[in-house]
């Protein structure tokens, strides 16, 4: 991994910024590492998943926090701006490690291929970022949001499901599939 000590700077300067965002990232990064140990990822595709789940909203700390802090609906405008936080991650982390950068950059894809920042489908996408963007979007549902109280795990999982081959990959789902309580635990802690 290049520039490991630069990538935690990245993270404590996370976790200075936006506490909320560095919880995120955290649980994130725990629940993506126990995916990749379900999908026996090799020791360099799970320290690359690892730091990369650890820095995946880094770009949110050039966002307005007045947008990533808004109670209501955002406006597209302010949409907008949110999902600019993959370039801005992209940015700010391909400087230290280009594979780190490009799973950043790609965590919101989409496997069907209607994600962003570039509409790219299945395998093109990275396989951290297939790990991660379930990963995210699970920690997002369970967790209590400005703008909305917390799903129960059961809405969350299901709805993980009824997402592979869109939104996810389909063998990260199953890998979800396999240790959904592990990651329960991890999300109830």
């Amino acid at each position: 991994m290049q520039n490991k000590a630069v990538l935690d700077y990245m993270y404590t300067i996370l976790c200075h910024k936006d506490e909320g965002t560095a919880e995120h990232s955290s649980r994130v990064a725990a629940i993506a590492h126990t995916i990749g140990k379900k999908m026996r990822l090799y020791d360099d595709d799970m320290e690359l998943l690892d730091e990369a789940s650890r820095l995946h909203d880094i770009g949110k700390i050039r966002v307005d926090t007045n947008i990533l802090n808004k109670p209501g609906k955002l406006t597209e405008e302010e949409f907008s701006e949110i999902k600019k936080h993959t370039m801005y991650g992209y940015s700010i982390v391909s400087q230290q490690d280009s594979a780190v950068a490009n799973v950043v950059l790609s965590h919101h894809e989409r496997y069907d291929g209607n994600g962003y920042p570039n509409g790219i489908s299945g395998t093109d996408i990275p396989l951290s970022a297939r790990i991660i963007a379930v990963a995210d979007s699970l920690d997002a549902m369970a967790s209590d949001r400005c703008y909305r109280k917390a799903l129960p795990w059961a809405v969350c999982a299901k709805e993980i499901d009824k997402n592979a081959g869109k939104m996810y990959d389909p063998d990260v789902v199953h890998a979800f599939d396999c240790c959904a309580e592990e990651i329960k635990s991890i999300l109830t802690c």
